[in-house]
């Protein structure tokens, strides 16, 4: 019985909210000796996005599932990255927004999480934005021209989640449907790197009941998520609380799961 079958509705389980109002704290990925956040579990019910009437979509949801095969993974090879992994993404979310401009955000970097592996990164086990409204700025404006942003003013950060490991997941990828979430709910942390050492601000979120969360269940490797992550319109949703949670009922051969995040700029002219 695969991962969707055994959860057809969806299934509960527990994913960690910020435990203090006034601060996020510190997150790293590179270095788990700096993180500082408060968090505390909360039982929530994911749907399986799968089952919904409608296919949930970036306008209305905020993310999407595609099938989007790229061949053999050459992570360690920047060139690989830069002109095979990252165009077919680039024009898909060109077919799906239908933004005049896309370009890679941070230079097309790429992070690696490996569950399995306590040399890399981790999965993030608690909700959050990677970024502020505020903190997203910099790298808007360090993706395209003024003259880009200009004729282009409004921005959406996308996230491209792809699994790098088989189904079933034991982590699968929690993402909260961005009409349901209140920023009033949001608790600013800094995300600190070797290469960010004064932290980038980031968001997290209290528990909100009126929150409603998804899951997709048996994704492959040929298979990416889009979610949005970031909107410039400040009359818009922020976008997708997302993070990792425990699958409950892990079937026999699950494996640690490893996942490639590439986010995009998509530039639009309203």
């Amino acid at each position: 019985m695969d991962q969707s079958a055994q959860a057809d509705a969806g299934v509960s389980a527990p994913i960690n909210f910020a435990a203090d109002r006034s601060d996020g704290g510190i997150w790293s990925n590179l270095d788990r000796s700096l993180i500082t956040q408060k968090l505390e579990a909360h039982d929530v019910e994911f749907r399986n996005a799968r089952r919904l009437a409608s296919p949930p979509s970036l306008e209305r949801e905020g993310f999407e599932l595609h099938h989007l095969p790229v061949g053999e993974f050459a992570w360690a090879d920047p060139e690989w990255i830069a002109s095979v992994y990252i165009p077919p993404h680039i024009e898909l979310l060109r077919e799906l927004t239908g933004a005049p401009h896309i370009a890679a955000f941070h230079g097309g970097a790429v992070l690696i999480r490996d569950s399995g592996d306590p040399a890399k990164p981790a999965a993030a086990e608690f909700v959050h934005f990677d970024q502020t409204r505020q903190s997203a700025v910099p790298f808007v404006e360090a993706a395209a021209d003024a003259d880009i942003r200009a004729r282009y003013p409004r921005a959406k950060i996308l996230n491209v989640w792809r699994v790098l490991t088989p189904p079933p997941q034991d982590m699968p990828l929690a993402l909260c449907d961005q009409r349901t979430v209140d920023e009033g709910d949001g608790v600013v942390g800094r995300t600190v790197e070797p290469n960010f050492p004064g932290g980038v601000p980031y968001l997290t979120s209290v528990h909100n009941p009126r929150q409603q969360w998804y899951y997709f269940p048996d994704v492959t490797p040929d298979d990416v998520i889009f979610f949005k992550n970031y909107d410039s319109d400040p009359d818009a949703p922020l976008g997708c609380l997302h993070g990792a949670f425990r699958f409950p009922q892990v079937l026999p051969g699950a494996v640690p799961r490893a996942s490639a995040e590439l986010r995009l700029i998509a530039f639009f002219d309203d």
